[in-house]
């Protein structure tokens, strides 16, 4: 589906006040015992005149969120509240003022300035149709990329591509494919942890299903080539599911670095 492009904001530095979007936000709980929100009130019922569609993925949305984020305080309990410091947003379209004037494609992405993930429901409804039965598995893995990319943030990885990229601007754009690789193979170790979906074979089959469809040769609408400006950056559907069962099957985060391989 041309136009519809995943794409991570990779912003290094926050800007002064948080940006702002219209639609609904939650962040996370600072419990990592308290019990799951009401997903309904919360989200659901945000209005009388949310479309069927919206519904569905907002369902789906918060499950994955609330799973992740309790895992990975689970994961990493020394620093389970700066985990529950992400943000959650829901918007109908990307815009620059999400991410501190950084043009952010469709969505979803996590900017690291003010530790928000943003949903574009259009785009986000778009895929979650296309995938058909593996739709909510294939969101659900989406939503475990952005929170991957969160712990990237906290474990200091935003800063170091940078780094990389001031040492070898000509590698940029593998460079950034690590990362987003990186965060795939997170949300792997997100799953295996995973109390909601650790155990379903069925899940892991439907999530394998979906990377099919949303490695940058299957998305279109960017350049396989790094020397073109605007590459795609997010990986093949092999390697992303490659380095998904990475995460999944190991269950390290050291086993992540994707910056340590020759080969991706």
């Amino acid at each position: 589906m041309r136009g519809i492009i995943f794409a991570t904001i990779v912003c290094v530095a926050a800007g002064s006040a948080a940006a702002r979007a219209e639609g609904t936000s939650v962040r996370s709980s600072g419990d990592e015992h308290a019990p799951a929100p009401s997903i309904a009130p919360a989200g659901l019922a945000a209005t009388s005149a949310t479309p069927p569609q919206d519904l569905r993925l907002r369902a789906v949305v918060f499950r994955a969120w609330e799973d992740a984020v309790s895992t990975w305080k689970r994961l990493m309990r020394a620093r389970a509240m700066e985990i529950g410091a992400v943000n959650l947003r829901f918007v109908q379209r990307l815009s620059p003022m999400n991410c501190y004037g950084l043009y952010a494609g469709e969505g979803p992405v996590y900017c690291s300035g003010n530790l928000t993930v943003f949903i574009g429901t259009e785009a986000a409804d778009r895929l979650l149709v296309k995938l058909g039965p593996h739709g909510g598995a294939g969101i659900t893995f989406l939503v475990g990329h952005e929170i991957g990319h969160h712990i990237q943030n906290l474990h200091g990885r935003f800063r170091f591509l940078k780094s990389v990229i001031r040492s070898s601007p000509d590698n940029m754009i593998e460079a950034i494919r690590r990362f987003e690789l990186e965060a795939d193979c997170l949300a792997g170790v997100w799953i295996r942890a995973s109390k909601a979906w650790a155990n379903s074979s069925r899940f892991r089959v439907d999530i394998m299903a979906a990377l099919k469809t949303i490695g940058d040769e299957s998305l279109g609408g960017r350049s396989m080539d790094d020397r073109t400006p605007g590459a795609a950056v997010h990986g093949t559907s092999e390697q992303r599911a490659r380095w998904f069962m990475r995460g999944l099957e190991t269950g390290n985060l050291r086993a992540c670095n994707t910056f340590r391989t020759p080969n991706l």
